[in-house]
């Protein structure tokens, strides 16, 4: 089989032609064409010149693939003008490629650029390696009119951090990270504005002013002085034309023709069994398919069971259009000729633990310390003690008592989470309240995690249907999948099939934001029970749910033998009959419905699979029929914003949870704004809005609020035509209703909550919530969602009448926090902090939860739970540490408190040497190497983890040595241990108590010493 590098014997004839005619014609697919100007590009500056933006991306990502395939490095360039001074850029990358191909749109060729040699002696460069000062570079960047921050996020921003410098220049996508040693430049790196992560180095930067009037030089003139080549791909020639020696036109039907033997490739749309035909039928030399690597994988595997892999070279890349070429029987296959369809590609981000998200810390939130009771966080503290520099936290307590924490001990205090806008009693320090009213907690508990084991050890103890591994068709629904699944859908969807194929009954919760791709989940796993002949019923909070759902699946399973129904109130009373008849012959494979599907007459022959979106939606009748539903039945839980109870059992691990957090591509956060209700602002907003062509939702709490809005609205617009929509309307209208909205026939849609979940209107971008105050956190953040779905900038505007509750402040307050995408989760966890924790676990456990707070309840249960499971829970206190070091994160290193305090609680809930190793990298990577006093609370944590599993409760350093208390053996063990590195440990008695003393040596030795204890010692304790 050829390798594909036999093409370049034709493309040398298409060379000597251009050559000899300065101007040729190709009629070839697009694909070839790009192909062909890689070839030439080897050999001399190329343009390639398209129709539009969109078409110069894909471009530039098919000449990519080509170059990678054919083993080239000529540079791929793209002028890209969408950014400031981005022209100046496309300058200096020209002035260094001699050679290599140039992607622009025909529109961009007469846009104006800054003349780059003007440009650059107004501005400033920076090299690897160079020596420059600092602080005068400091005061440059501010005279060039860049702003200083503590965390860059925005383009002409600055922001200086001990070794590190952040800027934002305007003319990148990405900002840039400067490590410095001294007044040296030792290295640069991109890195993204979102996770704060570095990303790749860069050698070169040039600082441009972050704006003003340069020089200018169209960009067609620019490109007229590099290119010896110019191609042009489906576009107007007029006025776009200029001057280089050699043309080529693909199509156009301009210039001397030169015939080639490549022709259009076959189109499969998805008929996987026709491509494999054509595989095996065709005498081909060589078959390429270009395909990104998720779906490369999947459909080798088919290949593979079809026994025809050896035939295809499957390659991880970008084709437009394939081609066969003729003259050796070779085909090469992108994406769309194998489905109909390119994928759409995500961006990956960094996932924060829910509790990392819950534990933020700000003075004058109420803490509770697990030693000495609820108290009043001031902030953190510098101070010299004995003539140690330390960090501490500062509590507050009654009776103007203040308690200093180590942060080495930050582990012992959590933020107080309680009962709605109730206050705690702060606590006196030095008194035995605190010590009885964590027993008496402790001992309700036991009754708590008696009950919540029993409901969730009957899934485990009972058998249910262990699903079979995937079959073919499953791959194949998977390959037609029209986007790119994000990392950690890709892990929510592992993690569902692996829990159907045990013989255990599921029960997981996937957790993303709207549009995330939470029904993906749902479709593989319906498919994957309907394949072992079982039923599957999906229960929908909302009619238009119900029947977006239906569309959803039959769409996606359209070419396989999948029967789908839909049982809602848009369906007559005889269709409801006769469907409620086949679900119970077996005859519908899935039943998707409202709590309709929960009545009485709906009984299933075999259902295997029970899908609930939005499980907070229903009501307790409808809870108590799921319950007995989902005996032994496999339950996918679909939500956005989880509520605090079905939250917390998947955080104590009773319930299993998978997070989304992945945006789709060109998905951009909701421009929230909280007002209060006034028309002007009303008018505005949907003016606004129309005047772009698009459409508005406005959502009100009640139907009796619709009809006043109503006539305020026609009043503003008499002419508008606008439609009301609520709950309360017969089937079919709603149902008219809601298709003119989406057809666009109705540009403004008055409506209940009824439009919350499930509506997707492209062009529906503003959104209007009045009399905000009266929804829960959880609804304001779903009915958000219903904008900004597509790749259009969306505005939500939250209006409050003139008097608010805390607790409703709170909630808009949230809103406005946490307007980016991929929110639902940090949603959920601050709609626990507002309205409070009370309603997990029943009313009884009111009182536990508001005197000692949410997570100290929540952590005695977790221990209670694993001690009646027979698991080893950690007795008595925690490792007491006190070591004469300056280990902490001094603020010049990282200047922001809240950024400290966050890294602190990161570090001591870290619970295995990887994350405490990811963070030290993360640390680095964003503030620059480490100082000592960093190291060492690295190393201080690294010990206290290694003292929990050796049974250490003191490490105490003292004026002759360095003092530990153990059980005998385990000091005897650390006295062997120690000999081996040089410390000669004795056994003394201190009060009744042997301690063994060691001698004084770094914090590193004795990491060393408790590191290997941990390992040795404490893995025999194990056994």
């Amino acid at each position: 089989m050829g390798n594909g590098r036999d093409l370049f014997e034709d493309l040398q004839n298409l060379e000597g032609e251009l050559l000899r005619s300065f101007s040729v014609n190709l009629s070839v697919p697009s694909s070839f064409g790009s192909l062909c100007a890689l070839f030439l590009g080897t050999r001399y500056p190329v343009v390639y010149v398209v129709s539009q933006e969109v078409e110069r991306k894909r471009v530039v990502e098919e000449l990519r693939t080509w170059r990678k395939f054919f083993g080239r490095d000529e540079p791929v360039l793209e002028a890209n003008l969408a950014l400031p001074f981005s022209g100046v850029t496309l300058q200096k990358d020209l002035r260094e490629s001699p050679r290599g191909v140039l992607v622009v749109a025909v529109g961009d060729l007469r846009q104006d650029v800054e003349e780059l040699e003007y440009f650059l002696s107004h501005s400033f460069f920076l090299e690897r390696g160079a020596r420059v000062d600092r602080e005068k570079l400091l005061d440059l960047l501010f005279s060039l009119g860049y702003e200083r921050v503590e965390t860059v996020r925005e383009r002409g921003q600055v922001a200086p951090r001990g070794e590190v410098l952040d800027l934002f220049p305007p003319h990148l996508e990405e900002p840039v990270r400067t490590y410095w040693w001294g007044n040296v430049l030792e290295r640069m790196r991109l890195f993204d504005p979102e996770t704060q992560r570095t990303r790749f180095d860069i050698d070169s930067l040039f600082l441009p002013p972050r704006s003003g009037e340069f020089r200018k030089i169209e960009l067609r003139k620019v490109l007229g002085r590099w290119a010896k080549v110019v191609f042009w791909e489906g576009v107007l020639l007029e006025g776009a034309l200029f001057p280089v020696p050699y043309t080529v036109f693909l199509g156009l039907g301009e210039g001397k023709s030169v015939p080639l033997s490549v022709e259009r490739a076959p189109a499969f749309l998805g008929d996987l069994a026709a491509l494999f035909r054509f595989v095996q039928d065709q005498d081909l030399t060589q078959a390429v398919f270009f395909l990104p690597e998720g779906k490369r994988v999947l459909l080798e595997e088919m290949l593979r069971g079809e026994g025809i892999k050896q035939r295809v070279t499957l390659v991880e890349g970008f084709l437009r259009k394939g081609f066969l070429f003729g003259r050796l029987r070779q085909v090469f296959l992108g994406e769309e000729d194998i489905f109909g369809y390119e994928f759409v590609r995500g961006k990956e981000r960094r996932r924060a633990s829910p509790q990392e998200l819950l534990q933020t810390l700000s003075p004058g939130d109420y803490v509770v310390h697990e030693e000495e009771g609820i108290g009043i966080f001031q902030g953190l503290r510098e101070m010299v003690v004995g003539g140690v520099r330390r960090v501490y936290l500062e509590i507050a307590y009654a009776g103007g008592d203040r308690l200093y924490v180590p942060v080495e001990n930050a582990h012992l205090v959590e933020k107080y989470v309680g009962l709605g806008e109730a206050k705690p009693e702060v606590h006196r320090l030095g008194r035995d309240d605190w010590k009885r009213t964590k027993e008496r907690v402790r001992r309700a508990v036991e009754k708590v995690a008696r009950d919540l084991l029993e409901l969730y050890a009957r899934r485990h103890i009972e058998r249910g249907h262990a699903f079979s591994p995937d079959t073919s068709w499953q791959r194949e629904l998977e390959l037609s999948f029209p986007f790119l699944e994000t990392p950690d859908q890709k892990r929510a969807i592992e993690e569902v099939k692996r829990d159907m194929e045990s013989p255990r009954p599921m029960d997981r919760l996937v957790c993303g934001d709207v549009g995330y791709g939470k029904t993906e989940v749902a479709v593989r796993a319906a498919f994957k029970a309907v394949m072992d002949g079982k039923q599957v019923a999906l229960l929908a909070p909302t009619t238009l749910l119900s029947e977006q759902h239906y569309l959803t699946f039959c769409e996606r399973m359209k070419h396989f033998p999948v029967r789908i129904a839909v049982l809602n109130r848009f369906r007559t009373p005889q269709e409801q009959r006769e469907i409620v008849e086949k679900t119970a012959r077996g005859e519908i494979d899935i039943l998707i419905g409202t709590h309709r599907i929960l009545q009485k007459d709906v009984q299933f022959k075999d259902l295997g699979l029970l899908i609930i979106d939005e499980e907070q939606r229903f009501g307790v009748m409808h809870k108590e029929h799921l319950k007995k539903l989902r005996a032994n039945v496999d339950v996918l839980t679909l939500t956005a914003t989880p509520i605090p109870r079905t939250l917390y059992l998947s955080l104590l691990g009773i319930r299993d949870i998978s997070v989304i957090e992945t945006p789709p591509e060109g998905r951009k956060p909701v421009y929230t704004i909280v007002l209060p209700r006034n028309l002007k602002t009303i008018e505005e907003a949907i003016r606004r809005e129309l005047a772009r062509g698009g459409q508005v939702f406005y959502v009100c709490p009640r139907i009796r609020d619709l009809f006043r809005v109503e006539q305020e609205l026609r009043t503003l617009f008499p002419d508008l035509p606008l439609a009301v929509a609520h709950g309360k309307l017969r089937g079919r209208e709603l149902e008219r209703i809601m298709e003119g909205f989406y057809r666009g026939d109705i540009p403004l849609l008055l409506s209940t909550t009824i439009v919350e979940i499930g509506i997707d209107v492209p062009r529906a971008n503003t959104l209007i919530v009045d009399f905000a105050p009266f929804f829960g956190l959880a609804q304001l953040y779903q009915l958000r969602g219903r904008v900004g779905r597509f790749d259009r900038e969306a505005y939500a505007y939250f209006l409050y009448p003139r008097h608010l509750t805390n607790e409703a402040r709170e909630r808009l307050e949230a809103l406005l926090e946490f307007g980016g995408t991929g929110s639902g989760l940090k949603l959920a966890l601050r709609d626990l902090e507002i309205r409070g924790a009370g309603n997990i676990l029943g009313t009884e456990q009111h009182g536990f939860i508001q005197e000692v707070g949410f997570s100290l309840y929540m952590k005695l249960l977790e221990e209670e739970i694993a001690r009646q499971r027979g698991e080893e829970v950690p007795s008595g206190p925690e490792p007491v540490i006190r070591l004469r070091e300056e280990a902490f994160i001094p603020s010049s290193y990282i200047e922001n408190e809240s950024e400290r305090l966050r890294f602190y609680q990161r570090l001591f809930t870290a619970r295995t040497e990887r994350e405490r190793q990811e963070l030290q990298e993360e640390l680095e990577d964003r503030f620059g190497k480490m100082p000592e006093e960093v190291r060492r609370l690295f190393e201080i944590t690294r010990i206290r983890s290694c003292a929990k599993i050796t049974q250490v409760t003191t490490l105490e350093e003292r004026g002759d040595g360095v003092y530990l208390a153990a059980p005998l053996e385990m000091l005897v063990r650390f006295q062997e241990e120690g000999k081996a590195l040089g410390i000669e440990g004795k056994l003394v008695t201190d009060h009744a108590q042997v301690l063994l003393r060691l001698p004084r040596v770094p914090v590193e030795t004795l990491g060393m010493l408790f590191a290997k204890v941990a390992n040795h010692g404490g893995e025999k304790d194990r056994r």
